[in-house]
């Protein structure tokens, strides 16, 4: 008689950009790309026919994936190490498969065939790959469940002694840029503008960011049409109050907008934004005023940045990729950063 305890596994999400955390004992962690499991303790106990505990058996699981923004096929791969045994348990008969839901398939959902024997110290280690085919403007929502089959003796399991499920769904979608692609969709997308790149944009939004916005996220709107529409209303001609251009302080001017036009935030009448010119002076970005008849006072809901027109576009090109980067989806949200 058997029995097999583990410490479940919770969920972490770690910053979106950033590598899969494979540090963290008895963690799944998820980054907008990457899902890992580490370090989650399975104990197998073996009993005799009195109840008595006779053997015990230890094993260490981990899991890593990495998806793909242009690809609906990924690996999964698993390790499972026995760390330590006692009594009369020595070693462990070890299966392990995966099974999963949403429109996902696997050509094996075994990591490696049948069952490994492993002693102390043993570890078995390999790959499942799933696939998610989606038409043009389709999408899925792809589960995993795990399950492992463990024994003390050279007989198999026909279920499994401990399963668990993968807490981070996963999105596959055909709906942004040329190929489909997977991400983890509750890890949210960062956004980050450059001020090396993209300048008084960039200082633009980083201001509106940390100023008006106490780092709020944006909402994405999909449409052209509407982001044309709300553009006007902020910077163009359906505004109650004109955009004045000054290109005597700012060469080559425009009037950049935040939230984007693009954003279902965006499209504030501009009469309501502060007007504000970045400078960038003694290597630093400096904020003014615009207008000495419109003072900023703060509780603005959006912002009118005079803006060399260059970096106006070049980080309007640079959301357009950031959409397609990390597979932002009509009404998702998203974060905006400013770095260095």
């Amino acid at each position: 008689m058997a029995d097999l305890k583990n410490i479940p596994a919770t969920a972490h999400a770690i910053a979106a950009n950033d590598a899969c955390d494979i540090t963290q004992p008895g963690y799944f962690t998820a980054t907008r790309f990457g899902i890992c499991l580490n370090g989650m303790e399975v104990t197998y106990t073996l009993f005799n026919d009195k109840g008595a505990v006779i053997g015990t058996g230890l094993m260490n699981v981990a899991t890593s994936m990495t998806l793909s923004a242009t690809r609906t096929t990924w690996d999964e791969t698993t390790t499972v190490k026995v760390t330590n045994v006692s009594g009369q348990v020595t070693s462990l008969n070890i299966a392990y498969d995966v099974t999963c839901g949403g429109g996902c398939g696997m050509s094996d959902a075994r990591p490696w065939d049948g069952t490994k024997t492993l002693g102390r110290g043993g570890t078995a280690t390999g790959t499942v790959t799933y696939n998610t085919p989606l038409a043009a403007g389709g999408l899925a929502n792809v589960t995993s469940k795990h399950h492992m089959y463990v024994v003390a003796s050279s007989a198999i399991p026909v279920q499994p002694n401990v399963d668990w499920d993968n807490p981070w769904p996963i999105r596959c979608d055909n709906q942004v840029g040329a190929n489909p692609g997977c991400v983890v969709p509750d890890v949210r997308a960062n956004f980050e503008f450059s001020l090396t790149e993209f300048g008084g944009a960039a200082a633009t939004y980083g201001w509106a960011q940390n100023a008006l916005r106490d780092g709020a996220p944006l909402t994405r709107d999909s449409s052209t049409t509407t982001a044309d529409a709300r553009r006007e209303y902020t910077c163009g001609s359906k505004s109650s109050d004109p955009f004045v251009y000054m290109d005597n302080v700012v060469p080559n001017d425009s009037c950049d907008e935040y939230p984007f036009a693009s954003s279902y935030e965006g499209g504030t009448n501009g009469a309501l934004c502060a007007d504000i010119v970045p400078l960038l002076e003694n290597g630093q970005w400096m904020i003014y005023e615009a207008r000495t008849d419109k003072p900023v006072t703060g509780t603005e809901p959006c912002v009118r940045g005079h803006v060399d027109n260059t970096d106006n576009g070049g980080a309007g090109l640079a959301l357009g990729r950031y959409v397609q980067r990390d597979r932002v989806l009509d009404t998702e949200k998203y974060n905006v950063y400013t770095t260095n």
